[in-house]
């Protein structure tokens, strides 16, 4: 019996869980990526951004976004200055993060294809006899950014101005990734994701994403950082596990159109 092929299925998105927020408006962006395997399993890679996340305790988070929502402008917007400002007075500690997303937010991306993208948390590589290997991801543009400047780029004043550039440049051939895994000693912690590794930990390419064509689904579709393949294990990050009940109601919730 001949097995399918592997191909995977990806997702760009923004930060705001409001599918018709502006492009622009989005402080960071996301790129999630779902590995459909031979033997009818799948394997997920939930990526953003940001290298790091804001906190490393679920119930933090959760205080961190109702701070953020808390405070209005017209028409019922969100305040993201004073409520990043709000942030940081309950927790200073966490300032320098704040700071790098409100820097990410005023320069806007030119393209997905363009981006950088970390899945945050560290998992465990294990081979046949056991033993475990802390890395982390990284996915690397392949093309040169000069490359796609020398073509015609979608107007920053369209709401959607990244999704029509992705078509754009499908127009003019494939969009690729480098996987990129750097490997953790054991000085490196597995359990907290607002901590980066060192720059200089070793770093491998262990694959490309070549993507040929934009789809549509007629399904909102289930993006999982804690479905894993054999040979891939989950660490004990706290927020790593919680983003999968998070996952489970947002994925409910959409399917529902709530």
């Amino acid at each position: 019996m001949c097995k399918k092929k592997p191909y995977p299925t990806v997702r760009f998105s923004n930060s705001p869980p409001n599918p018709t927020a502006s492009d622009f408006l989005s402080p960071f962006k996301g790129m999630s990526v779902q590995f459909h395997l031979p033997d009818g399993t799948a394997s997920h890679l939930i990526s953003t951004t940001i290298p790091i996340f804001i906190t490393k305790d679920p119930k933090t988070f959760i205080d961190m976004l109702k701070i953020l929502t808390a405070t209005k402008t017209g028409l019922d917007k969100v305040d993201l200055g004073i409520g990043v400002l709000n942030i940081i007075k309950k927790y200073p500690e966490r300032k320098n993060i704040l700071l790098a997303l409100q820097e990410q937010f005023k320069q806007p991306p030119i393209s997905y294809a363009l981006l950088h993208y970390y899945p945050i948390h560290a998992f465990y590589f294990v081979n046949q006899d056991g033993k475990r290997q802390a890395i982390k991801y990284e996915w690397q543009p392949v093309q040169e950014k000069e490359a796609w400047l020398e073509k015609p780029a979608a107007k920053i004043t369209s709401p959607d101005y990244l999704e029509e550039d992705l078509h754009e440049k499908f127009k003019n051939g494939p969009i690729s990734f480098n996987l990129v895994i750097r490997l953790g000693t054991e000085d490196d912690a597995t359990d907290d994701p607002t901590v980066d590794w060192p720059e200089d930990r070793q770093q491998i390419i262990v694959g490309q994403l070549t993507l040929n064509k934009a789809l549509f689904p007629n399904e909102p579709i289930l993006f999982d950082p804690t479905i894993v393949t054999e040979g891939i294990e989950l660490t004990a990050d706290p927020i790593l596990h919680f983003r999968h009940d998070a996952y489970a109601v947002s994925y409910d919730r959409r399917k529902k159109n709530e």
